[in-house]
C-alpha cells in the first residue's frame, strides 16, 4: 500500500528515483524558490535509516561513537561520527533514541559499509544492526518548530516514527508511512529534489559523510564539535586519542566553511588549493549545489587560513570563492 502511494506521489510530482537514490523533479529553479520562501519538503532517498536494538545496544555504541549515546538512550537526538583508529571520519549522521533502540540517519552510498565495519565489533554484545531501507524512510520539510532546547530535538516519538527538528524552521521525519506525509504536504508545500534539499544541509552548515569524502576528516574539522556531535567527558571510542588531541593539545587546523563559487563546476570530494601554497591540497568539498545563474554553494573544509591565503580549487583555479555565513559561529570551543 505505502508503495502504491509513493509511486502516485512520484507521478503526480513527474519525479522519478534513480538507482543511487536521486530523486529528480522538473522545474529546479522552482525548487529553489520554494526553498528560499522555507515552503518545500523532500523525500530524502540518498539517505539510508539503520536501527541499532538489543540488551547491549547502549554500552556498545557509546565505545564506537563521538557522540554521548547514552544521554539520548530513552528519548533523545544527537548528530554524531564513526571514525577509524586514526580518527578519519567514515560516517557522520543524526542519531535518535527511543527507549533503547537507535535510528541512525546517514548517506546511502556508503550505509552498508558502514553497517558491516560496525558489526564487525558486535562479538558476543546483544546487539543487532538493521537497515531499514525497504521498511522506512526518512523525509525532510521545511516548517517552523517550536523548539527552544538545543538542536536536534525530538518533536514526536513513536514505535513507527520520529520527527526530529534540526534548524528552528527544518524537521526530519523517519517514518514507516511515508506517503501519508508526502500526500499531505502535496497540498500546501512544494516537492524538491535532492540536489535542492542538499542546499538546505548546506545552508544549515550540516556535513554529511559521503563516498567522496569518505576518511577524510576528523571529526572537529567539520565543525561536529560545534554542532555538539563530539562528547570529550564520556570514554574510549576510536580515534577518540586523535580527537582529544585536536581539541585540548592544539588549535582545530581545518574547519567546514560556507561558500560561494563563481565561474566553474565544482562537485562533493573535488580539491582545494591555495594561491599562496601551490599544488598542494588544504581542503576538500564536502557538498555542492549548482544555482540557476551558473554559481554553486559548497560545504568545504579546509586550512582556516586559506581565505587569506586565496583558495581556489585545483581543478579551475580561475573560480572565484566567495565565504558565506554558517549558522553557527567558528569560535574555538572546549
Amino acid at each position: 500500500m505505502q508503495q502504491q502511494l509513493i509511486a502516485d506521489w512520484l507521478t503526480q510530482n513527474q519525479a522519478t528515483i534513480s538507482d543511487a537514490g536521486e530523486l529528480n523533479l522538473p522545474d529546479y529553479a522552482e525548487q529553489l524558490a520554494a526553498i528560499a520562501a522555507g515552503t518545500a519538503y523532500s523525500c530524502l532517498s540518498k539517505y539510508s535509516i539503520l536501527c541499532i536494538s538489543g540488551d547491549d545496544a547502549v554500552t556498545f555504541l557509546q565505545g564506537q561513537f563521538s557522540c554521548d549515546v547514552a544521554a539520548i538512550a530513552e528519548q533523545g537526538a544527537s548528530w554524531g561520527s564513526y571514525s577509524t583508529a586514526k580518527g578519519r571520519m567514515q560516517a557522520s549522521f543524526l542519531l535518535c533514541g527511543n527507549g533503547g533502540i537507535f535510528h541512525l540517519l546517514l548517506r546511502r552510498d556508503i550505509a552498508e559499509t558502514f553497517r558491516k565495519r560496525l558489526s564487525m565489533f558486535v562479538l558476543r554484545a546483544k546487539v543487532t544492526i538493521e537497515n531499514l531501507d525497504e521498511s522506512m524512510l526518512a523525509l525532510g520539510v521545511m516548517r517552523p518548530t517550536a523548539c527552544n532546547s538545543t538542536l536536534p530535538v525530538i518533536e514526536s516519538l513513536h514505535a513507527d516514527e520520529i520527527a526530529v527538528a534540526i534548524t528552528p524552521q527544518v524537521s526530519i521525519i523517519l517514518s514507516a508511512k511515508p506517503a501519508l506525509w508526502l500526500q499531505q504536504w502535496q497540498q500546501t508545500l512544494h516537492a524538491v529534489g535532492s540536489e535542492a534539499w542538499e542546499l538546505v544541509f548546506i545552508q544549515a552548515g550540516l556535513p554529511w559523510v559521503s563516498q567522496a569524502t569518505y576518511e577524510e576528516f576528523v571529526p572537529q574539522m567539520a565543525n561536529l564539535d560545534l554542532l555538539g556531535g563530539i562528547s570529550f567527558k564520556k570514554g574510549c571510542y576510536p580515534g577518540q586519542e586523535i580527537v582529544a588531541r585536536t581539541q585540548y593539545l592544539g588549535k582545530v587546523k581545518r574547519r567546514l566553511y560556507r561558500a560561494a563559487v563563481y565561474g566553474g563546476s565544482v562537485a562533493a570530494g573535488d580539491a582545494l588549493q591555495a594561491a599562496s601554497t601551490g599544488e598542494q591540497t588544504i581542503g576538500k568539498v564536502v557538498a555542492a549545489v549548482a544555482k540557476p545563474d551558473g554559481s554553486h554553494e559548497c560545504l568545504l573544509v579546509m586550512q582556516t587560513s586559506a581565505w587569506e591565503d586565496g583558495v581556489q580549487l585545483a581543478a579551475n583555479p580561475a573560480a572565484r570563492l566567495e565565504q558565506l555565513p554558517l549558522p553557527y559561529t567558528l569560535a574555538e570551543s572546549i
